[in-house]
């Protein structure tokens, strides 16, 4: 754009000419109206060779009009100035009254001076163009060819203007407004998630620069929500930890202070009632001890500062080694295990005592949950691909499709009441879960076959080999 007024300044400099553009003030009677009817167009062009001659007839015919148009405001110069190009101000008093019989708008030239004016509308606003020249000439006009230089066709100029002119106001009326409209549309959005509304999305259609800003945006939104959501997600855990220890800590601490007080008291009067009374408060400090040693354990995995000292495990024999051990130190709870399917040459890359914390809490979990004298846990491993399978099934109760997803939630008993708080405090299997996502792997539970529950696990293996056996 500045290009181009600068060499429309250049041209109208080197052919002696100037550019005035006007707009109408309020009330304004020297604009003739003209543009109103024309908008955006510019009026009077010169049309053939011919049209000199037609207005010089037209100047001689109307001359006592002209003077009646000028005298009423119809003169050059009026309005406020938008535009000027060139320096010398135009003056001639004949060319101007012949403009005035015109109408104040069309083109008119003698001995070699020309006027031009032109009225158009843009944005419900007037403008006037003037176009003069300035040079003076002779009273002959000796005609140029094409290469007789400096001065140039008024119509080229003139297209040129136009273009300059109806260039400005394009780019205002649309290249703008493309810009805006995407503006807003983000505004919305911002002002929508500050709101609070996080679900909101921009659906935004077209195949501009904009699009993968407002697809940046939603993908924003989304994970904010999903960040909005995981801070509500820990704050309702905390609620429900706190709830958890002050409950199951008052019910040992319950038994504590009525077995001390009966011993206070005098109710247990025979050496052997105290030595009861004695072991029951023991038994139930040590299940206090036992929960905070856990609680503790859980929170220093929660905070990231964990005892992990991984080694390369042989998984076959560790899962053979263990069971069997479990089996014979809760043979008197009624515990026996059936070892499946088990692959050789399975290694994992884990920490040896985690790995056995994980499989005695869900051991444990079967043994406090089991409703007969007996339970049987049926333990199996395969390979799927670079991970192992680990399924460790139980022929006990149970639980619901809806405490499924919840086993892993600290201190989540399906004993929604918690009356039965020999069962545990519900940490186990919420450390087995901290535990196995240290070892890169995951944890969950399904309804077994047999009605029971199934925990599954899956960790990666270290390489390939060896074949199926059965232990």
């Amino acid at each position: 754009m500045a290009f181009m007024i600068d060499r429309v300044d250049r041209l109208l400099a080197s052919n002696d000419m100037s550019l005035r553009i006007y707009e109408a003030d309020a009330g304004d009677a020297s604009f003739s109206g003209k543009g109103k009817a024309e908008a955006g167009q510019i009026l009077g062009a010169p049309g053939s060779g011919s049209r000199s001659d037609a207005v010089q007839g037209s100047v001689k015919a109307s001359a006592s009009d002209a003077d009646a148009v000028a005298a009423s405001g119809n003169g050059l110069g009026s309005g406020t100035l938008r535009y000027s190009l060139g320096s010398e101000p135009f003056r001639d008093e004949r060319l101007t009254r012949a403009l005035a019989a015109l109408g104040g708008t069309g083109l008119v030239g003698e001995n070699g001076r020309e006027l031009y004016v032109s009225e158009t509308a843009a944005r419900e606003r007037m403008y006037r163009i003037e176009l003069y020249s300035t040079r003076e000439t002779p009273e002959v006009e000796h005609p140029r060819g094409p290469g007789s230089g400096g001065w140039i066709p008024l119509t080229i100029l003139l297209s040129m203007i136009a273009v300059v002119f109806l260039t400005s106001r394009f780019l205002t009326r649309f290249v703008f407004q493309k810009i805006r409209q995407p503006l807003e549309i983000l505004g919305d959005g911002v002002t929508q998630i500050r709101d609070g509304n996080l679900d909101y999305r921009i659906d935004y259609k077209r195949k501009d620069e904009f699009r993968p800003v407002c697809e940046a945006f939603n993908e924003m939104a989304g994970r904010l929500k999903e960040s909005v959501w995981a801070v509500q997600k820990q704050e309702m855990n905390r609620k429900e930890l706190l709830a958890g220890i002050s409950h199951d800590l008052r019910s040992p601490l319950t038994s504590i202070k009525a077995y001390a007080e009966g011993l206070l008291d005098g109710v247990a009067s025979t050496p052997e009632s105290q030595r009861r009374y004695a072991g029951m408060i023991k038994t139930k400090a040590d299940d206090i001890d036992h929960m905070v040693s856990r609680l503790f354990l859980f929170s220093k995995m929660d905070l990231g500062d964990y005892p992990n000292y991984p080694e390369e495990l042989d998984l076959r024999e560790e899962l053979d080694g263990f069971f069997r051990a479990a089996a014979e130190e809760h043979a008197h709870e009624g515990l026996k295990i059936a070892l499946g399917e088990s692959e050789k040459g399975m290694r994992l890359y884990a920490d040896p005592v985690q790995f056995r914390r994980v499989l005695a809490n869900i051991v444990e979990n079967s043994l406090k949950y089991k409703e007969r004298p007996e339970v049987t846990i049926s333990v199996s491993a395969i390979r799927k691909g670079d991970k192992a399978l680990i399924a460790i099934e139980d022929d006990g109760p149970g639980v619901t499709d809806e405490a499924l997803p919840k086993l892993f939630d600290v201190f989540y008993r399906s004993d929604a009441s918690r009356s039965s708080p020999n069962r545990g405090s519900g940490l186990g299997l919420a450390i087995a879960d901290k535990a196995v996502a240290f070892m890169n792997g995951r944890i969950w539970a399904e309804h077994g076959r047999g009605g029971g529950l199934r925990i599954a696990i899956e960790l990666p293996v270290r390489k390939e080999e060896g074949g199926a056996s059965h232990g």
